[in-house]
């Protein structure tokens, strides 16, 4: 299991150190445009299919993110870390909740696309999970 919560912590900490990085010199604005316009392009090319892969991911999501927090909890004996946990998995689902919800109300025609991500709320969890991953990985390193 430390292997597996391991293999995890690396693959977010490498995944979002582009987008920390980005957010660290000050401008996570062109990289969060890009991102956009791919999601928009996908969802073109893909037509009404990408409205089940959309809450495909987002249960995907959710799935693999408590998987991630139940390995935390099942390994790690730090309470320090512990307790971060509780506070960051209940972000996270609070993250989820609104991004599900923001993507309800796009495929009801009530928002546009642009309008669907809070980039503030993106960052935070970008910042959590990069941080969060680093103190995974060094927990395991000293156990």
């Amino acid at each position: 299991m430390e292997i597996t919560l391991g293999f995890l912590a690396l693959s977010i900490f490498l995944l979002y150190s582009v987008y920390f990085i980005k957010i660290i010199k000050g401008n996570p604005e062109s990289f969060e445009l890009e991102l956009l316009s791919s999601l928009a392009n996908w969802m073109i090319e893909k037509g009404a299919k990408s409205q089940v892969r959309i809450w495909l991911m987002l249960f995907l999501s959710l799935l693999l993110e408590a998987s991630y927090f139940l390995l935390v909890f099942l390994i790690v004996a730090n309470p320090v870390i512990l307790g971060f946990t509780v506070l960051f998995a209940a972000f996270e689902l609070l993250h989820l909740l609104v991004l599900g919800l923001a993507f309800k109300r796009f495929f009801q025609g009530q928002k546009i696309l642009k309008e669907v991500f809070n980039w503030k709320m993106e960052r935070s969890s970008a910042l959590l999970f990069f941080t969060y991953s680093l103190l995974v990985l060094i927990n395991l390193w000293w156990i």
